[in-house]
């Protein structure tokens, strides 16, 4: 079974507006629901063997966010080619990966976040599929599983598992 792993950046801040969008920081809000997501990782046993991040600022303090208590993957791979490109080249990306790594977690941007799961997902009449289709907000993630041999085979195999905001997180403590 091979487990992929599609999160979208936590909030960023535009509190500076001269920032270039690239270097753009995370929020307050951002950080909280970044932990957040990752307190779910960890109640969940999630782990990573691969690590495909935006080099952007904001994808990295993610990442940064959520490894501090989750395993380290075997490899991590912060890329440039990420920033601002679409799902297509995110596919190209996880199917270049080598078949010994099972479980990628993917940290990117809209809308090639919700593009992607859309593209590798068979099961799109699910009220997971529905809520990521309608929105993708910030720090929310999908978890795909596939029953494949290789990352080469992944477009259109995929089941979506979870699709978790970081909403769903807040409503279930209340």
């Amino acid at each position: 079974m091979y487990q992929l792993y599609v999160m979208r950046h936590a909030k960023s801040s535009w509190d500076d507006l001269s920032i270039n969008d690239f270097d753009r920081p995370l929020s307050k809000r951002g950080k909280k629901n970044a932990k957040m997501i990752c307190e779910f990782f960890v109640k969940k046993k999630f782990k990573f063997d691969y690590a495909l991040i935006s080099s952007s600022k904001r994808t990295k303090k993610t990442f940064q966010i959520l490894s501090k208590k989750i395993n380290k993957p075997k490899k991590v791979n912060f890329s440039k080619d990420l920033y601002l490109v679409d799902e297509n080249a995110i596919t190209k990306k996880i199917k270049e990966i080598s078949s010994e790594y099972k479980s990628i977690l993917i940290i990117n941007h809209e809308p090639s976040v919700k593009n992607l799961v859309r593209n590798l997902t068979k099961n799109h009449n699910t009220n997971n599929f529905k809520l990521m289709n309608y929105k993708f907000p910030t720090a929310a993630f999908a978890k795909i599983d596939f029953d494949i041999k290789s990352w080469n085979e992944v477009e259109k195999k995929g089941v979506l598992k979870e699709f978790i905001r970081p909403k769903d997180l807040q409503d279930s403590k209340e």
